[in-house]
């Protein structure tokens, strides 16, 4: 059974959901191993700080305090950065977030509006369709239309022959000696003029080469085609003639059910919606934008964490140097050689900590590329109207393994919307299906009302003279 379009972009827009979650969840444990970096941090200054004070007695608490406080306002006024650029980031993610949401509801509200239209446009053709079926001028038009086409392509047929013979033929005629000698002379015509011996000598070169059959074959490769040319044009001329009184009923009664009025509201909304749906894919790659930005500020690489890493760095340094002077293999007390191990073991854990933020923060980043294929994917299908009531697929598609490939990049978007497209189309309710993309609903009604009015023996006839004699309508009037 045929799988509705509906149904595959729900399936599309559900996996890019779930890409989006482990992209998530890699970026909260992203989040939770800087924290705990900065609670690693803290604890190392704290055991810094105590080291000091074990290492410089004679110095007062008050030098400490305040060479401390130095090094926490520097870190402080990194910190206030990074808190503003996040305000910044973060009211520009909401922004986008909410601009997104507004342009993917309008587009929703158009497909809506758009879907309501189409099944009103479909019962107006029905109607459409039932009354010709019943109009017996209409029938009778239709059947002289098909009788015309059948003449008309019979012509066609023999002009082609004709045509092919004289292709063949005429060189024989053409290369005879004789027989030119004898037509440009106008043998056996009242225009021939020769006397005597000469005429005596035609005659016997005219029973040799049986001039007055070869003439006749002649004659006709010559002069046929042009005469069956211009039958075929008057033929043409009587058949269109017909199709425009058709077309003129036709038009008559859709006026009367407001038929292409509906159609020409439904051309307008489908203008709004691509325009809507190009707004919410510009608004979605604003957003995704933002959000990267954002989450800038939780990587190892922000610039804002790189230098409080090397004030710190810095500090610490500084202060070895000076503790490693004064203090070097002087005491005895076991208090600091306590703090120093603390302070190796806390520098490990924060390594280790630091090892996994880059391995989370690379996952997310991962996760956020295969996302954006799927939503890439999504977004194609969104454009080409994937979700229209008419759009359906063949259910023997594999859309999983389509969206596992994309998902780990052995397949690219634009090769899974081409597998996709390939095993679509649109369901109509009143012609076939390559009517229904060629032609548009007025004509699919016009032709299959035709041929059904023709009978089974002139019913191709009938639709063909509408394929090629159509007067109104030659662009699409589908929407």
């Amino acid at each position: 059974m045929p799988v509705s379009g509906q149904d595959i972009l729900r399936r599309i827009v559900d996996f890019a959901a779930s890409a989006s979650a482990s992209e998530q969840k890699a970026r909260a444990s992203a989040q939770e191993a800087a924290s705990e970096i900065d609670r690693l941090v803290t604890s190392q200054s704290d055991s810094f700080r105590e080291l000091a004070q074990l290492y410089l007695p004679r110095l007062d608490d008050d030098v400490v305090r305040d060479g401390w406080s130095e090094m926490q306002g520097t870190l402080q006024t990194i910190i206030l950065r990074k808190e503003d650029a996040r305000r910044q980031r973060a009211e520009r993610f909401q922004q986008a977030t909410t601009l997104r949401a507004s342009t993917d509801e309008r587009w929703k509200s158009l497909c809506s509006r758009l879907n309501e239209l189409t099944v009103k446009c479909d019962e107006l053709a029905q109607r459409l369709s039932d009354q010709l079926a019943a109009d017996t001028e209409f029938q009778t038009l239709s059947r002289e239309a098909a009788e015309g086409q059948a003449r008309l392509e019979q012509a066609q047929a023999n002009l082609q022959q004709v045509e092919s013979d004289a292709k063949a033929k005429l060189p024989n005629y053409q290369q005879s000696r004789l027989f030119q000698y004898l037509w440009n002379n106008a043998f056996g015509t009242e225009n021939y003029q020769s006397r005597g011996l000469t005429r005596r000598l035609d005659r016997w070169v005219s029973r040799l080469i049986d001039y007055p059959r070869a003439a006749a074959g002649y004659q006709f490769l010559t002069s046929a085609p042009s005469q069956m040319r211009q039958l075929i044009d008057e033929q043409h001329k009587a058949v269109k003639a017909v199709m425009e009184e058709v077309e003129r009923r036709q038009m008559t009664a859709a006026n009367a059910l407001e038929l292409p009025r509906t159609q020409a509201e439904g051309a307008k909304l489908r203008g709004e919606q691509e325009s809507a749906a190009a707004a919410a894919e510009t608004a979605r790659k604003g957003e995704e934008l933002a959000r990267q930005q954002l989450a800038e500020l939780e990587s190892p690489d922000c610039p804002w964490y790189q230098d409080a890493l090397k004030a710190f760095q810095n500090m610490i340094q500084r202060t070895e140097r000076s503790l490693v002077a004064a203090r070097a293999a002087q005491t005895t007390e076991l208090t600091d050689d306590q703090v120093v191990a603390r302070l190796k073991y806390i520098d490990d854990q924060v390594n280790e900590k630091k090892s996994e933020l880059d391995r989370f923060f690379s996952a997310a980043e991962a996760a956020a590329k295969r996302t954006a294929r799927i939503n890439e994917l999504a977004s194609k299908c969104r454009r080409a109207q994937f979700d229209h009531p008419r759009r359906i697929f063949d259910d023997r598609f594999d859309l999983e393994s389509q969206l596992q490939a994309l998902l780990v990049g052995t397949l690219d978007p634009d090769t899974a919307y081409q597998n996709l497209y390939r095993v679509q189309h649109l369901d109509s309710p009143v012609a076939d299906q390559a009517g229904a993309v060629l032609q548009g609903p007025m004509a699919q009604i016009l032709l299959q009302t035709m041929a059904n009015a023709a009978g089974a023996a002139l019913g191709s006839y009938a639709a063909r003279a509408g394929q090629q004699h159509r007067v109104r309508g030659q662009n699409k009037d589908w929407f």
